[in-house]
């Protein structure tokens, strides 16, 4: 079993992989599209000087470890702006389950900020999320759209949800982790510190009341906000499997 967890940056994904480390029962990934996207790619800087030197994998080199059959039912989470074309264009990927999650684009762009140089509509992910989406759905993949926000609410409800979706067990007991930094996030210093921090689904970081997004960004605000939208649209009542 492949369960996909599609989302981007800032989304409290790795909130949500951090969940699965802590089952023991499923091999976990993290961001392995990255290392394609930043690194193999250089397709914009990044300031990670951990990575310096380092080449990266190829996209296939990326694709044959998610890919590939595991004892295990294998977890993985990434972002499909670093690999859009390419996954669209590989018919490997329509098997097994997928669980686009999304933030609210407000809260989404402020987290963004105060992590990168530069946000651009490419980098917060919006536009790609939902056109991947759209080619998993067009082709009918098992497809599952959670709100990020319900992890922080009703974490038990949310990924009692996904777990049926996706056919695995669930217990109560795996939403509690201890506090450490995985060295799969070591690797992208400065951030995973509130997740490493963490020790389990909580109230996340608000937005100040008197923040607005710079005017440069509304554009890029406008366009997550309708796709944000769109997604909501799609969030079913109870999580089925297709």
């Amino acid at each position: 079993m492949r369960l996909s967890l599609w989302s981007h940056p800032r989304s409290r994904s790795t909130a949500l992989e951090r969940y699965f480390q802590n089952r023991g029962d499923v091999l976990t990934h993290h961001e392995v599209l990255a290392d394609y996207y930043y690194i193999h790619l250089r397709a914009e800087p990044i300031d990670h000087a951990e990575l310096d030197g380092d080449s990266g994998r190829s996209y296939e080199e990326a694709a044959a470890v998610l890919l590939e059959p595991t004892e295990k039912p294998l977890v993985h989470k990434d972002f499909p702006y670093h690999a859009i074309d390419e996954l669209c264009a590989d018919p490997r990927w329509l098997a097994g389950h997928h669980v686009i999650l999304v933030r609210e684009p407000r809260e989404t762009i402020y987290s963004n900020l105060k992590l990168r140089g530069q946000v651009t509509a490419k980098n917060l992910g919006y536009a790609d999320l939902w056109r991947w989406y759209c080619h998993l759905d067009a082709a009918g993949s098992a497809l599952l759209v959670l709100d990020s926000g319900r992890l922080n609410v009703d974490p038990v409800e949310a990924i009692g949800e996904l777990c049926q979706f996706a056919g695995l067990a669930f217990d109560e007991r795996h939403l509690s982790w201890p506090a450490d930094m995985n060295a799969d996030w070591a690797k992208w210093a400065g951030w995973h510190v509130d997740v490493a921090r963490s020790r389990g689904f909580g109230r996340a970081a608000s937005v100040p009341a008197d923040w607005t997004v710079p005017a440069e960004l509304e554009d890029v605000l406008a366009e997550a906000s309708e796709i944000y939208t769109l997604l909501q649209q799609r969030i079913p009542t109870k999580a089925v499997s297709r």
